[in-house]
């Protein structure tokens, strides 16, 4: 690796979305070259494994003390190379896995000991204690079976005009959580483009293009993008984990994340991915509070929502369940935001709109119409 370059992508933490780079191993120095920006240099000694580190696994990095930059080298020889010329990245890993052992076998013991009931109301707090490792083993889980071999959406222009929309939510946090955001064109068994937003573990945030297309402003976008980020904020995704997997989630600790394979499993992936009503709420308020900072209208996610639910059910109301048959459940559980985002008109009606509406607009005409082709 010395000699050569890599293809590996780069999310640096600023932008929501991650950029595809070149990467070369220099003396001590692990080089991360991208087109038209300056090179950066990330130290081999302070370069840690968040994730994989096997033969044939990729390989997800960070730069000690940064914790919003992340480097994803793809299953093969970039991969398999860079740990045979620097194996300090597995040995730090090693000891820093042991060292975080005793906490989880506290969590498990615990558990075991307050029971069902501990269950019921400690999640949101025990999702604190998931290891990165089991984390992000769930998280790729999750990802590999909502996406499948769904085409990225990611046309330069398009990714700017969501970068942009993105720093603008941002800037209205006082404190936000590190995320990362792609756009797939995820279709349901007719070929028809899903209408949904999902937050995985692990602060990844995933966008169809359906939800996109369906999206009549940024306000709209911006909105959508608010509320998943709270559902970040507020860990709602590990604590689903920690509500649907209980102990297994911990015991994943001792089998290098393994009890994650059964995600896969249609029930235990809705029941991941669906949200309690409390969480829509309480993320719902934290999108409101971050917009309203941003000088974003929260009015858009409003519309938004109030669209979505028209289409769907001819109404405003809440959706009928007239279409609720087993079999369609099994195969699309994921047909439009209300399948994972419980909706109701209370809810949506709780949302006000800012006072003075969004100034100045988050993107110009050519922006936007940018983004609409992403997936161009």
């Amino acid at each position: 690796m010395t000699a050569n370059t890599h293809n590996a992508e780069f999310f640096d933490g600023k932008s929501a979305m991650a950029r595809l780079v070149n990467i070369q191993v220099r003396r001590d120095n692990l080089v991360i070259s991208q087109n038209a920006l300056p090179d950066i240099q990330w130290p081999l000694r302070n370069v840690e494994l968040v994730s994989g580190g096997k033969p044939g696994q990729a390989l997800r990095l960070k730069l000690r003390g940064d914790h919003g930059s992340r480097l994803t080298l793809p299953e093969g020889p970039a991969a398999d190379t860079l740990i045979a010329v620097a194996p300090s990245i597995l040995s730090a890993h090693k000891r820093r896995f042991w060292s975080g052992v005793g906490i989880a076998v506290a969590s498990v013991l615990a558990i075991a000991a307050a029971g069902y009931a501990t269950m019921a109301i400690a999640p949101q707090v025990l999702a604190r204690f998931i290891p990165d490792e089991v984390v992000n083993s769930f998280a790729d889980g999750l990802e590999k079976s909502v996406i499948k071999s769904s085409k990225r959406c990611d046309s330069p222009p398009g990714r700017d005009a969501l970068n942009k929309i993105a720093r603008r939510v941002v800037s209205g946090a006082d404190d936000p959580p590190t995320f990362s955001l792609r756009v797939f064109d995820i279709r349901t068994g007719g070929k028809k483009r899903l209408v949904n937003a999902f937050a995985l573990p692990g602060g990844r945030m995933v966008f169809s293009a359906g939800l996109i297309e369906n999206a009549g402003s940024a306000d709209e976008v911006a909105g959508v993008m608010a509320h998943e980020l709270g559902h970040v904020a507020h860990r709602h995704p590990e604590a689903a984990i920690v509500r649907v997997y209980g102990m297994q989630v911990f015991m994943s600790v001792f089998t290098a994340g393994q009890g994650a394979d059964t995600i896969s499993n249609i029930a235990g992936l809705l029941a991941v991915l669906r949200y309690s009503r409390a969480a829509e709420v309480e993320a719902d308020a934290y999108a409101v509070e971050v917009l309203d900072n941003a000088k974003v209208n929260p009015k858009g996610l409003q519309t938004f929502f109030r669209r979505l639910l028209k289409k769907n059910t001819g109404t405003g109301a809440d959706r009928p369940g007239k279409d609720s048959s087993a079999l369609k459940k099994r195969i699309e559980p994921f047909t439009d935001l209300f399948s994972t985002h419980p909706g109701t008109s209370d809810r949506i009606s709780s949302i006000k709109p800012r006072a003075g509406g969004t100034d100045p607009a988050i993107l110009t005409d050519q922006e936007w119409n940018a983004l609409k082709k992403i997936c161009s």
